[in-house]
């Protein structure tokens, strides 16, 4: 008995010592700067540099990771992400940064996220790129219907960005990776649903008791807590002069939930169209909640009276690790949910004229 007790803990001892190794040469221009590897958390945002490196004088670089179950990483220069990595036990991962393309060796899940990264930039440029750029240009013209035009304009590029991207995930060799939750942590809709569910299908029989999987199951689960026609989930937080608020207290009017920050351009474009309808619509049952998920207190309170924001702003001061936002699974902003008057979600991410247009089809002209 005692032998086999000795040869059990061997194994346990073996299976929780297992490492994964990465390595690469980066272009030369990196040489001798040091490069970190960081743990990413899809759902607290709070990712965690866990190893730091200096390249050699032909940018080689090495990590050796202790692991006990399958994660994604970020490799980055300078606070700038290069490539993220699926690292298992027992992994022996090469990264080729070549001139315009990254190929590993050693993951296939690895090489998997290259390539949707890789697709995910092409979709931008294809739908994202001319909105954001657009935008700036009317933000300097200082010409507000342009603004409006053109946030309006981006709300729809970003829901087909969203669209295109789901038709890479569908792809068999790719949904039923764990690589996969990189896609549907951070960039997913409620269209998604459907396609998240099979996933996680997927995952808990590969992957019942992976972290990934977790994460990937607590945020389907979340989804469809703020899917439309569900009941806004109620939160209580703090204002600027630290005065409780509460959602349920804005039972019996329109409400739009708005999430924002300081620092966020798009959010600070829309706020001329937000003070403009809420001064409309305020008289007739209209009311907006700003969260900001800013983390700098002055920041946050400079641009509430830059902006002109004369209705309840809160924060939790703690970015998108904020419980507020986790409780609506806020992973970009600007994001926001239109309520009715009994708290139910009936409209998201609204902006400029399709806000208006929706609060003139609830309560008039």
């Amino acid at each position: 008995m005692r032998f086999l007790l000795l040869v059990g803990s061997f194994w346990i001892n073996v299976a929780f010592s297992q490492s994964a190794t990465v390595k690469g040469v980066l272009p030369t221009k990196f040489s001798g700067k040091p490069v970190q590897l960081t743990l990413m958390n899809y759902e607290t945002r709070k990712d965690r540099k866990v190893q730091e490196v200096l390249t050699d004088a032909k940018g080689t670089f090495q990590f050796t990771i202790p692991l006990k179950e399958p994660l994604i990483y970020t490799i980055s220069v300078a606070d700038s992400s290069l490539v993220q990595v699926l690292a298992k036990p027992g992994d022996a991962i090469n990264l080729q940064f070549k001139k315009d393309e990254i190929v590993c060796s050693g993951s296939q899940d690895t090489q998997y996220l290259i390539d949707y990264e890789r697709n995910r930039r092409i979709v931008f440029n294809k739908y994202l790129k001319r909105t954001y750029d657009s935008s700036a240009v009317a933000v300097k013209s200082g010409d507000k219907a342009r603004i409006e035009y053109w946030n309006v304009e981006h709300e729809k590029a970003s829901e087909n960005y969203k669209a295109e991207l789901a038709t890479w995930v569908e792809q068999p060799f790719f949904i039923n990776s764990l690589a996969a939750v990189h896609h549907s942590m951070r960039w997913h809709s409620d269209n998604d649903i459907k396609l998240m569910d099979q996933m996680v299908a997927s995952l808990q029989k590969k992957y019942p008791h992976a972290e990934l999987t977790r994460q990937l199951v607590s945020k389907v689960t979340t989804t469809k807590r703020i899917a439309l026609g569900a009941i806004a989930p109620d939160f209580i937080t703090k204002d600027t002069a630290s005065h409780t608020v509460a959602l349920k207290n804005y039972r019996g009017k329109y409400t739009l939930v708005d999430f924002w920050a300081s620092w966020c351009g798009p959010c600070r474009q829309e706020s001329p169209t937000l003070v403009r309808l809420y001064s409309k619509y305020k008289e007739k049952g209209f009311a907006i909640l700003s969260v900001s998920i800013d983390t700098d207190k002055a920041r946050w309170e400079n641009a509430i009276k830059k902006d002109g924001y004369t209705w309840e702003n809160v924060s939790e001061l703690d970015g998108y690790s904020g419980s507020t936002a986790a409780l609506y699974t806020v992973t970009a902003i600007p994001n926001s949910f239109l309520l009715d008057k009994d708290g139910k979600i009936i409209a998201k991410n609204l902006r400029g004229k399709n806000l208006e247009a929706k609060l003139i089809a609830l309560m008039g002209q």
